[in-house]
Formats: C-alpha cells, sequence, structure tokens
C-alpha cells in the first residue's frame, strides 16, 4: 500500500512540474496603488506568466511620463494575476520612467519600425521566451513612407519569430492609436490587422486583436503624438480586458 501511494505521489509531482515548465518562478511581490499613488506590497511565490510589451515609443514611454506599463502592470496584479514583464530595456526612450516602481522590463524601441523590431527579436526572444506579448507597432512605419502592407508583413514576420522559441505563445496585436501623422494612412493600416490577426491565429498559439485605436483622441496625448497619463490609462485598460481572456 506504501509503495502505491508513493507511486501516486510521484505522478502527481510530475504532472505539476510540467505544469510549470515555461513560466518562471519566484518569490514575488504583488503590488498595489494606494489612493496617494504608494506602492503596497505582499510578499507570496506565484509561477508567473511571462508578458513581453512589444512596440516603439508608445511601449517605451516618452518624456516623464510612466507608460502604460505601470499601470497594467499594478492591473494586474491587484486583479491576482502573477506575471512578469520581459525584454531587454527598463528605461523609458533611454531615461527612468518617473516613478519607477513598477517591472520596468520592456520592449518598447523608440523611434523603431516593425522591420527593425523583425532584425532583432531572434536575439531577445531566445532570451526570454515570452508566453504572452503585447504588439503595438506601425506608427514610426507609417511616418517615414513604409506602406501599410510592407507593415503587415514584417509583424507577421515577428508573429513566426516569437513561435518558434515558444510554440504556445499568445498574441496580442493592437489596431494602433490615432497619433502621429496621417489619420487616413493609420485607418488603412489598422484595417488590415484583423485579417493578419485571422491568418496567423492557430488554436495553440492564439493570435488577438485589440482595438487600441477607437476612442483614443490627440487630446490624450501630451505632443500629438505620445500618450499622457489619459492615453496610457486608456491603452492600459483596454490590453487588461484582453489579458484577462488569455491569462
Amino acid at each position: 500500500m506504501r509503495r502505491w501511494w508513493l507511486i501516486n505521489l510521484s505522478i502527481v509531482v510530475t504532472f505539476v512540474a510540467l505544469e510549470v515548465i515555461g513560466k518562471s518562478t519566484f518569490n514575488q511581490t504583488a503590488l498595489g496603488v494606494n489612493k496617494n499613488n504608494k506602492p503596497l506590497l505582499i510578499a507570496q511565490n506565484y509561477s508567473r506568466t511571462r508578458i513581453m510589451p512589444l512596440g516603439d515609443s508608445i511601449t517605451g514611454g516618452e518624456g516623464v511620463q510612466n507608460s502604460y506599463r505601470r499601470l497594467l502592470w499594478f492591473y494586474l496584479l491587484n486583479a491576482g494575476y502573477s506575471i512578469d514583464f520581459v525584454g531587454s530595456l527598463q528605461v523609458n526612450c533611454g531615461r527612468r520612467p518617473s516613478l519607477p516602481d513598477f517591472d520596468l522590463d520592456n520592449e518598447g524601441h523608440c523611434g523603431w519600425r516593425a522591420d527593425q523590431i523583425l532584425a532583432r527579436i531572434d536575439e531577445w526572444a531566445s532570451k526570454t521566451r515570452p508566453d504572452v506579448v503585447l504588439i503595438h507597432l506601425g506608427t514610426n512605419d507609417l511616418g517615414s513612407g513604409e506602406t501599410p502592407e510592407s507593415t503587415i508583413e514584417d509583424i507577421r514576420g515577428i508573429i513566426q519569430k516569437l513561435r518558434y522559441y515558444n510554440p504556445y505563445v499568445k498574441i496580442l496585436l493592437a489596431e494602433i492609436i490615432p497619433s502621429c501623422g496621417s489619420l487616413e494612412r493609420k485607418a488603412l493600416f489598422n484595417a488590415q490587422i484583423p485579417t493578419l490577426a485571422n491568418q496567423t491565429n492557430t488554436y495553440q498559439s492564439p493570435v488577438m486583436v485589440v482595438d487600441q485605436y477607437s476612442g483614443f483622441n490627440l487630446s490624450d496625448t501630451f505632443d500629438g503624438c505620445h500618450p499622457n497619463d489619459t492615453g496610457e490609462w486608456k491603452i492600459a485598460n483596454r490590453w487588461l480586458e484582453a489579458l484577462k481572456k488569455v491569462l
């Protein structure tokens, strides 16, 4: 009887171990924010889901802004999710955010186009192997004369490379915010995002469209391009609602 019990225990332990493969385990501090915008700390052990915020300065954060990533980080932890933002950067466009009290890791490369991200994604994904990737790309491409079609193909290539390092990666693909440059070109680009998502979506590695376009106005930026506090709040909330469906 004792031997049979030990065999069953071994099976259970093996199953649990397999379940956490691909996610980092750590002694996490769950963070929250009080009414004075100060962090609240609750130490717990979790297996974390690796989330890569991927894009340009709208992801990285421009100027003194903290980027949408700070709000999203707190929203997810307060909702009870165990997460780990991953990426090669820990700064917002070359400087630390004004409130660096969140997981700073990201791949928000200021001024970069999708083709430049495509050229480097192997390097980043091979090191972090994200479980979920938030893609907001296309603003700099369209502003520098790239066509919506060529930008779509670059993003398709990014998705393919991400899957090489994690065949089960979940992709959240943004219809980009209406800022910086021609709104008509952005509308043409965004109209192709659902088609790209449908073409690349699989049961194993789903691709979900996230509408960051509608409801976002130039008044949600501080310079006509980059989100201000209100803009970051809008972007973070759209990501949050999408993440709830895949986490």
